[in-house]
């Protein structure tokens, strides 16, 4: 029997290493794809859980097959290193040092995991098409869901007592998860590669518009204003932008009824216990805003630690003095602030802006490639979702993870030199096929 000769062998060996590639880049697209397709489902985090864990097995195996670490280079390496070391430096003052570090490594980290194995992943325009069609097939999962629990408990569109809160853990995430992906829809609607399906993503623009409504949170019309005013800018003359919004403010003033935009919510009595008065946003949350000018003056760069929780653990006079609602401070700002101190709240702003400004940077190549239409969106949402978590903290658990996926979704397939924040675009390195 013959031996295989060397010649052979090599190009077997380098045949089976390119499937093998193939195989696992074609692993990581679909691990991807069914990540985002669970994350808004708060029911099924296990798929969430194992759809991740499979996206950084063929990322492992493609690295191996690569001989090399496939970590892309982005704007954002500085700015998200930065943010993970003042962290990890709440630790030394944290109420709780244990609980803290389980929450860096399940919100931060896990974050930075989804965000890199996104920008990694999505180098193929073919997978944002996919990745666009996800969010419609989910979108329209989640929108049915929201509106037959709001009529089935029997929801009134003049009363908030009861509110939509979909496949999600509550009115205040769905809420967070509609601003979230709006401009997706919004955006796909002005860009000529969706011209032929722009009666579906106006129809999907109308029902998260409704749905947005039903959560009766008013965060959530304010951020859905703002990042429907940004689109008006973009895309249409700047006296239209301007009716649009005089029609909006005109829409809310008049056609939205007093009950609903100024809640009154009473905590129910208890035998012995008067009803307690809900604060909301003119209310109680004034109090945070005294608490933390008190916080700044007495320790301005010592964090409580990461971690919500935090919070009532560290503030126990204040959260016995208040409602029980108020176990946080209900603003992403304020309440990364208290945990990481101010150096903390610097480097997360340069992080938001950084993202911003890169993903604005990428969106000049317009709404006629995938990639611009990505990063456009990708702008917009992230006002938006900042806008909404400036009047609670949403920036947690699937919301933050489906954020930095979108995030990475916009600056994908691109090779990022170092320091290239201002002038001209990078280069893009994404497929065609």
């Amino acid at each position: 029997m013959k031996s295989i000769s060397p010649d052979y062998s090599q190009t077997l060996s380098i045949f089976s290493r390119t499937r093998l590639n193939t195989l696992a880049d074609q692993g990581l697209g679909i691990s991807l794809i069914l990540l985002l397709f669970s994350l808004p489902m708060a029911y099924i985090t296990a798929v969430r859980e194992i759809a991740l864990g499979l996206a950084v097995l063929f990322w492992l195996i493609a690295a191996v097959l690569n001989r090399r670490i496939l970590i892309p280079k982005t704007p954002l390496d500085w700015p998200l290193l930065a943010w993970v070391g003042v962290a990890l430096l709440s630790l030394l003052w944290a109420v709780n040092p244990a609980y803290s570090f389980k929450e860096i490594k399940g919100e931060i980290i896990k974050g930075l995991l989804v965000f890199y194995l996104v920008c990694y992943g999505l180098n193929r325009e073919d997978r944002l098409k996919q990745i666009l069609l996800t969010l419609i097939v989910s979108n329209l999962l989640m929108l049915f869901w929201a509106i037959w629990f709001f009529y089935n408990e029997g929801g009134l569109l003049n009363d908030f007592t009861v509110r939509a809160s979909s496949l999600h853990s509550g009115y205040g995430a769905l809420g967070t998860y509609l601003v979230t992906i709006f401009p997706y829809f919004l955006v796909g609607c002005f860009s000529p590669l969706l011209k032929p399906y722009r009666w579906v993503l106006w129809g999907l623009v109308l029902a998260n518009l409704f749905c947005i409504y039903i959560t009766f949170g008013r965060a959530m019309w304010l951020a859905t204003a703002l990042e429907t005013v940004v689109v008006g800018f973009f895309f249409l003359r700047k006296r239209t932008a301007l009716i649009l919004i005089f029609g909006l403010l005109l829409f809310l003033v008049l056609f939205i009824p007093k009950t609903v935009w100024f809640h009154n919510e009473r905590l129910p009595s208890a035998p012995g216990i008067s009803s307690q008065t809900v604060g909301g946003t003119g209310g109680d949350l004034i109090d945070v805003w005294r608490l933390s000018f008190s916080h700044l003056m007495d320790r301005p760069l010592q964090g409580i630690g990461f971690g919500r929780n935090s919070f009532s653990e560290f503030f126990k006079d204040f959260r016995a003095q208040h409602q029980p609602l108020l176990w946080h401070a209900h603003n992403t700002f304020l309440n990364l602030y208290f945990q990481t101190g101010l150096q903390g709240l610097i480097v997360f702003l340069w992080l938001v802006w950084s993202t911003l400004y890169a993903l604005f940077q990428r969106s000049k190549e317009g709404v006629s490639s995938w990639s611009g239409m990505f990063s456009l969106a990708g702008a917009i949402m992230v006002l938006g979702f900042f806008s909404r978590n400036f009047f609670d903290d949403f920036y947690v658990d699937d919301n933050a993870l489906l954020f930095w996926y979108l995030v990475g979704a916009g600056l994908s397939g691109v090779t990022w030199p170092r320091g290239n924040l201002t002038g001209s675009l990078p280069s893009d390195k994404r497929r065609k096929d």
